[in-house]
């Protein structure tokens, strides 16, 4: 099986929004969202995982029903929404110094969304009252189920991953509009001037919310994903946003998996005070994020070169 290009889009950070936004492909219903896979009925696993990576290889992007415990999905729920309310969320990423400064480019391309976040798992001191034992546990079971579709994923697809991200989570509330964008839209590897790859190669985004109301027409939160070919990236962010979209209710137990440098999405924008929470967790290939360190090095260096240069042709 030949493996996925690993060249990005040819045109890098540059997307916009002003380009035509093509027809929606497939939507919820009132039963709610048409998944590809339902866990439930999947009583192998492998099997399971298989259905998953075939469904990857075709659509770029494959909606599952996760069969998570109501009752944990509840808790969780319950454990986001006094997060929020208490003030928890903050700016996703900090800038201290100028090679920090450069990690956060790469990074905002999956964050520019992001105003405010919770990292779960991360501790919030021995004096936090704040109890998120259900976000916890369902932030293992994306990143296990992750993990599961990793040796088909490599054997398929050619795409190899070796760590997770910290599990972040979102809550998209507001009168807002949220940017098309990849999650890893590097440039040639050849290229030195290329932004570098993030090490980003699948993205798991797992909703919360349990009163989703499919008679409301202006539901937002969820997410649309362009249905361009998965086999390489878009060749611009026109060409992505003229594609159909796959748009995906962000109803509770609903897991959305997709290629983090094939597939363009956008948040469906939101009104009004309600809020709507999601889980992401990010699959990461190790050497892909050392290179990105020695490249935002060297851009470093060379940039401060530039600067020791212009200023010194400014002397008499």
């Amino acid at each position: 099986m030949p493996k996925i290009k690993t060249k990005a889009s040819k045109e890098a950070m540059r997307w916009h929004d002003d380009a035509p936004t093509g027809d929606i492909a497939k939507e919820p219903t009132f039963q709610g969202n048409d998944f590809d896979v339902r866990m439930q009925e999947e009583p192998d696993g492998m099997a399971a995982a298989r259905k998953v990576v075939d469904v990857l290889k075709e659509k770029g992007v494959c909606l599952v029903q996760a069969n998570a415990p109501q009752e944990l999905v509840v808790s969780a729920y319950e454990e986001a929404e006094e997060l929020y309310g208490d003030g928890k969320f903050r700016t996703p990423l900090t800038v201290y110094d100028d090679h920090s400064r450069l990690q956060v480019q790469c990074w905002s391309q999956a964050l520019q969304d992001e105003e405010r976040v919770y990292w779960v798992g991360q501790s919030e001191g021995a004096s936090s009252s704040h109890i998120t034992n259900s976000l916890r546990a369902l932030a293992k079971n994306i990143a296990d189920f992750g993990g599961g579709l990793a040796q088909l994923l490599e054997e398929e697809m050619g795409m190899k991953f070796d760590r997770f991200g910290n599990c972040m989570l979102s809550c998209y509330t507001g009168n807002r509009k949220y940017a098309t964008h990849m999650d890893n839209c590097h440039g040639d590897d050849d290229d030195e001037g290329a932004f570098p790859d993030n090490g980003m190669r699948l993205t798991l985004v797992y909703f919360v919310n349990l009163y989703w109301d499919p008679n409301n027409t202006d539901n937002g939160g969820g997410l649309d994903v362009f249905l361009s070919d998965p086999k390489e990236a878009p060749e611009s962010a026109a060409a992505a946003k003229g594609c159909k979209r796959l748009r995906i209710a962000p109803h509770a137990d609903t897991l959305a998996v997709f290629l983090s440098e094939r597939m363009a999405h956008q948040v469906i924008a939101t009104s009004g005070d309600e809020k709507w929470f999601a889980m992401t967790v990010w699959c990461l290939n190790g050497p892909a994020m050392m290179q990105m360190s020695k490249r935002l090095h060297g851009m470093r260096t060379a940039g401060r070169r530039k600067d020791d240069d212009s200023d010194s042709d400014g002397v008499d």
